[in-house]
Parts: structure tokens; sequence; C-alpha cells
């Protein structure tokens, strides 16, 4: 079971919602980041729909996409946080990270759209983010 995703691009490319993919369904979705096919859960009963890898429709770039290999230690913590709170969710840590690999700067989840992985990429601390507004300003 991969993680649970509530943005997917529709059939026609366009960005969509897991609520408006109830109102207006396709007949096929992707990943926004890494393009793989997902599989659409409806949820009519609970209202709460969402998006779903399919281990078949992998693309080479859906193996280091953040929905497919999430964080162990984050699932463990979701997972004893679910005993107490049943309908607890994970939640998407965006933060500022930096890509060695290509050394582009974004923001957002851990995965760098240029190298389509977050192997590459670290947390920028508070420091370095200042140290990289000053760089870009001196230019």
């Amino acid at each position: 079971m991969y993680a649970k995703s509530f943005l997917a691009l529709d059939g026609n490319g366009h960005l969509t919602g897991a609520r408006t993919a109830q109102t207006a369904p396709y007949d096929r979705y992707t990943c926004h980041l890494c393009g793989s096919a997902l599989q659409y859960h409806p949820e009519y009963g609970t209202e709460r729909p969402w998006f779903e890898h399919t281990t078949s429709g992998l693309t080479w770039d859906g193996q280091h996409c953040p929905y497919v290999k999430t964080d162990t230690c984050e699932i463990r913590l979701v997972k004893r946080l679910q005993q107490w709170l049943p309908e607890a969710l994970a939640a998407v840590h965006k933060a500022d990270w930096h890509c060695t690999n290509c050394n582009s700067d974004y923001y957002g989840e851990r995965y760098c759209l240029t190298c389509r992985t977050g192997e590459h990429s670290h947390r920028l601390s508070d420091a370095e983010k200042r140290t990289a507004e000053m760089t870009a300003c001196a230019c």
C-alpha cells in the first residue's frame, strides 16, 4: 500500500483534487509528481476520496516518488497516533530543500522535479536559507 494522495492529473492533464474527481470522474488519473498511474478511491460513503499509486502503473520516476517511497518513521508515527485518533492522517511536510545533484533549491515536499527524486535533497537550515537569499539578491 502506498501513501494517499489528494491531487492528481486527470485524463486531460489538468490538476484536480480528489473531491473534484467525485463530481466529474475521469477514466484515468496520473501522479502530478512522477506521472505514474493512480487508482481513484471515491469513498462516497465517507466523503473522503483519495488517489493511490498502482504497482503495475509505476513509471521509472515513480520508484522515487514520495507517495511511493514513504518515510518509515512517519508511517510508524501515524500508526501510533491512530491508536488514539483513528481519523488522523499523515501530514505533508513542506520545507525549503536543496538538491545536491542538480544544485537547485525548491520548496514543498522532498522531491526535486528536475531530478525526479528526493534522494539528493537535504532540508535547508535557516542560515542556509539566508545565505541563498543574499546570494540571489547580490546578482
